[in-house]
């Protein structure tokens, strides 16, 4: 008889946790899918930023810049 109730009472104790179970799995599965967005995000601002480095790099290292105003001779332009 006491075999009986103590199976019972684990299966008892396995249908109240089961559903449990599942929400934790499911708040797992939401971070997990979360996350992996925000690292592509991360990853595309990261490779923007480096992009837009490069860009300035390449700009200071460019000797043909127009600044407004100003023409290529360094004298300024007449108006009409």
């Amino acid at each position: 008889m006491g075999f009986l109730v103590a199976l019972v009472a684990m299966v008892l104790v396995f249908v109240l946790l089961l559903p449990l179970i599942g929400s934790i799995y499911y708040d797992t599965l939401a971070v997990q899918r979360e996350s992996k967005l925000q690292i592509e995000r991360m990853e595309k601002l990261r490779q923007q930023l480096e992009y837009e480095r490069k860009q300035l790099e390449r700009l200071k290292n460019d000797n043909s810049i127009l600044i407004p105003g100003e023409l290529p001779n360094g004298g300024t332009p007449k108006n009409p």
